[in-house]
C-alpha cells in the first residue's frame, strides 16, 4: 500500500470509529500531540482533549460521516489532506437530527511504525 492509500485508510478508520461510537478506536487513529482547531471552539491539544471533546458526543449521538478528499500533499513524514465533510447526527435520547458540513484540513504525521496518525484537525463549517 502506498502513502496515499495509507492516508485514505487512516481517514476511513477515523470515520468508522466515529460512526461506530468507539472513542478508543478514534483515539488510536491520532498522534499523541493532536491539535484540534474546530470552528467556534478553543484549540485543544492531545489525546485526552480528544476524549474530553468526543466521548460525550459519542454517548449522546449517532454519527454517519461522508467525506470527500479534494487533495493530499505529502511532505516527508507530514501530510496535508483537504476534504469536504458532511456528517449527520441523531440524538439517541430524542431522535432529533443534526450534523454539519464544510471544509476540513487534516494534518497527518507518520509515526515510528510508518503509520499515518492525525496530528491536526481544522474545520470550517459551511
Amino acid at each position: 500500500m502506498n502513502d496515499i492509500e495509507k492516508l485514505k485508510a487512516a481517514l476511513d478508520e477515523w470515520n468508522a470509529a466515529l460512526d461506530g461510537g468507539d472513542i478508543e478506536r478514534l483515539v488510536a487513529t491520532c498522534d499523541p500531540d493532536l491539535i484540534i482547531c474546530n470552528e467556534h471552539q478553543p484549540t485543544s491539544i492531545g489525546l485526552q482533549a480528544l476524549r474530553d471533546k468526543y466521548a460525550p458526543r459519542l454517548e449522546a449521538l449517532t454519527f454517519k460521516s461522508d467525506v470527500e478528499i479534494d487533495d493530499i500533499k505529502i511532505f516527508g513524514d507530514f501530510a496535508i489532506m483537504v476534504t469536504h465533510f458532511d456528517v449527520k447526527t441523531m440524538n439517541k435520547a430524542t431522535g432529533e437530527p443534526g450534523g454539519g458540513a464544510g471544509r476540513l484540513v487534516i494534518g497527518y504525521r507518520r509515526d515510528g511504525k510508518g503509520d499515518w496518525k492525525m496530528a491536526l484537525d481544522v474545520d470550517n463549517n459551511d
